[in-house]
This record gives C-alpha cells, sequence and structure tokens, in this order.
C-alpha cells in the first residue's frame, strides 16, 4: 500500500460518506462548471484527492463541506489550467459561486431535516398516503380505488397533508433559525 492511499480502516469510512454525498457534491462541481466534461474531469480528479488525503478529513466534521472545498480547489486548478478560453468562469467567480452553493446547501439541508421530522408527525394514514403517491409508480386514481374511496377525496386529503407540512417545516425553520 502506498502512503497516497488511505489505511484499509477507513476505506469503509470514506466510501459510506462518499457515497451518501456524491450527488451533492456533483451538482457542487456542476454549478462551478457548467460544461459537463470540465465538470466530469473535475468531478472526478476531486473523488480521487478527497480518497487519497481522506486521513486529512477531521471525523466529526461535515464531509460534504470537506469534499465541496476540496471539489472547489479542483475547479479552481482546472478553470486556471484554461484561463485562456474566454468561455470559463474566472477564479473569483467560481470562488463566488462555491460560497452560494455552499450556503444554499446549507439551507436545503435544514429544509430536508425539517421535512424529515415533519412526515414523522403525521399520522399512520396521512404517511401512508404520502408515500404511495410520492414514491411509488401508482397513480392517485388507482391507489383511491385500492382504498374504496374517490380521486377527489385522496386529492383533498392529499391537499391538506401538503398544507400540514409546509406549516410545520415553516415553524421547524423558523424555531432553528433558518427561515
Amino acid at each position: 500500500m502506498t502512503d497516497d492511499l488511505p489505511q484499509p480502516d477507513l476505506h469503509e469510512e470514506f466510501v459510506a460518506l462518499y457515497v451518501e454525498h456524491q450527488v451533492a457534491i456533483r451538482s457542487f462541481v456542476r454549478t462551478l462548471l457548467p460544461d459537463p466534461v470540465d465538470a466530469e474531469d473535475v468531478m472526478q480528479t476531486a473523488s480521487l484527492t478527497m480518497w487519497r488525503r481522506f486521513e486529512q478529513f477531521q471525523p466529526g466534521t461535515s464531509f460534504r463541506n470537506w469534499a465541496f472545498q476540496v471539489a472547489k480547489f479542483i475547479a479552481m486548478k482546472h478553470v486556471a489550467r484554461k484561463a485562456r478560453d474566454r468561455h470559463r468562469f474566472s477564479e473569483a467567480t467560481i470562488k463566488m459561486l462555491a460560497e452560494h452553493v455552499e450556503q444554499q446547501d446549507e439551507r436545503l439541508a435544514g429544509q430536508r431535516r425539517a421535512l424529515e421530522h415533519c412526515v414523522e408527525q403525521l399520522g399512520g394514514d396521512d404517511r401512508q398516503v404520502l408515500a404511495v403517491c410520492y414514491s411509488t409508480g401508482v397513480t392517485l386514481k388507482e391507489f383511491a380505488s385500492q382504498l374504496g374511496r374517490t380521486p377527489n377525496a385522496l386529492y383533498k386529503q392529499l391537499g391538506r397533508i401538503r398544507a400540514a407540512l409546509v406549516d410545520c417545516v415553516q415553524r421547524r425553520l423558523q424555531a432553528e433559525g433558518i427561515a
């Protein structure tokens, strides 16, 4: 094993954290580099860099933020190499976009946590309606038929659930100082 690679006991930890945050990291990189080919190149280089430097990651801190910083650094290096091309973002633009995306990511993470909490607070029937309507291929009409209800009644229940979730999420975000 070379010095560039994390120790075997860190392998599983890195993979678990990377898989959990990969979509957010990829979105972050795509925001910084609108060219999909450039973004993919940076994503691959950033992933390899994260892997090689995982021992530098401080357990208990945000892996996502650490990964964003690594990706931002790699993106800035990529931009610097291609600086002669007038269709590339400047380093200042990359920094500004990165800061904006990081702020938005924190806000969205707070909204996701609040929504998860609020869904857990729903009654079993409402949670079932929500789950079937949003995570299965069953149409509202088919689901209403399965329940022996009219589609209109189920649609109204779904509207009440949505309104309750919006209110709950807003209250939760205000309580956390995120809203």
